[in-house]
């Protein structure tokens, strides 16, 4: 009986901590970030986000990345590139799908979309990795769109990181807009999505809590 009566606390304590590492959303989701928790990049400081609102509202998934400092901060020095890279499981089904490049336990996505942070210049150049060189004119977000092939680690680039959707960065909100079809979801859905902060570490705690989200 008491093995019994351990074995049932031990399961409802681990319910709970598999529960706790994953989010639900309805029709929208907020998560934190820690402070702090970026690489360098190449000896430029790392784009810390501290915040990710997901929103759904239809037809389309707005996604805003909040960072530590201002945009200039990260990207003055000539260091355009992602920000946050997005794994959808977008039929909800673990079976089905490729594998996040920096996880071995997070299967199943059909789609990767990384959302960028681009530097425009002065001259008409835009660069959304790295830089182009010249004089600043201000910043915008865009995404590139991934789509995975069964089993495989390295998804497919489906578009140029110079999305019509683009949006100024004039502060600390990085923001974007995806037509559910670019990744394949339908309103009423469901999803998994999990998410990667772009300059931490290249591993599992790289990842936000993974999300189930319900989809407007």
């Amino acid at each position: 009986m008491k093995k019994l009566i351990l074995l049932l606390a031990l399961s409802c304590i681990i319910t709970s901590v598999v529960f706790s590492q994953v989010k639900v959303g309805r029709y929208k989701i907020e998560l934190d970030d820690p402070i702090g928790d970026v690489q360098e990049n190449d000896g430029k400081p790392g784009k810390d986000v501290v915040r990710v609102s997901i929103v759904s509202d239809g037809e389309n998934l707005h996604i805003i990345a909040e960072l530590k400092e201002k945009i200039a901060f990260y990207l003055n020095d000539q260091m355009a590139g992602p920000v946050i890279e997005m794994h959808f499981n977008s039929d909800n089904n673990n079976a089905t799908g490729g594998i996040a490049f920096w996880g071995n336990d997070k299967k199943g996505f059909e789609y990767q979309v990384n959302l960028v942070a681009c530097i425009k210049y002065k001259d008409g150049g835009l660069a959304c990795l790295g830089s182009v060189g010249g004089e600043i004119e201000g910043f915008i977000s865009s995404y590139k769109v991934y789509e995975y092939e069964q089993d495989k680690k390295m998804p497919k680039n489906t578009n140029n990181a110079l999305d019509s959707t683009q949006k100024d960065i004039t502060g600390k909100l990085v923001e974007i807009t995806i037509p559910y079809s670019t990744v394949g979801i339908k309103s009423g859905g469901r999803m998994r999505i999990a998410i990667r902060e772009s300059d931490s570490s290249f591993d599992d705690n790289s990842y936000f809590p993974e999300v189930f989200f319900i989809i407007k």
